[in-house]
């Protein structure tokens, strides 16, 4: 497992625009297209929830909002992947996090900083690559929303 990977975005746009963005479901599909094309997610951005972040072809990862404070924090636990639309406990993702900070900026915009822990060591070079692009579309619908 590496220890953590760290992302920044400085986005000109407040950060209920951010947060709005980054989670509903039109946008979500079109920043994340970094990851895979057609990326969508079934579930809701609230503490508890079951959240399954998936590809065109059923497949992806289950996880649970361990913590959702709208605009400001969301906390996600990843449980493990889904393969041909089933869940599948497994080692290599058990307990992996991500951690979305929205921090407001004196000027108007907003920081937004990622925080993945856990992540298997393998994946962090498709991750640093993945990442940055994902931002950087994100801050793109941000400015224009």
């Amino acid at each position: 497992m590496s220890n953590a990977l760290n992302y920044v975005v400085e986005i000109p746009a407040p950060r209920t625009t951010v947060w709005s963005c980054m989670l509903e479901d039109a946008t979500y599909r079109d920043w994340t297209r970094a990851f895979c094309e057609g990326s969508y997610f079934e579930g809701e951005w609230r503490t508890g929830a079951d959240m399954r972040s998936l590809g065109p072809g059923g497949g992806g990862m289950h996880a649970r909002i361990e913590r959702a404070d709208a605009p400001e924090y969301v906390s996600i636990v990843h449980l493990g992947e889904i393969r041909a639309g089933a869940p599948v406990d497994g080692p290599e993702w058990v307990d992996a996090y991500e951690r979305y900070r929205f921090i407001e900026l004196a000027d108007g915009g907003t920081r937004l900083e990622i925080e993945l822990l856990n992540v298997p060591a393998e994946y962090a070079p498709m991750m640093n690559e993945m990442w940055p692009k994902a931002l950087e579309r994100l801050r793109q619908i941000c400015v224009a929303a």
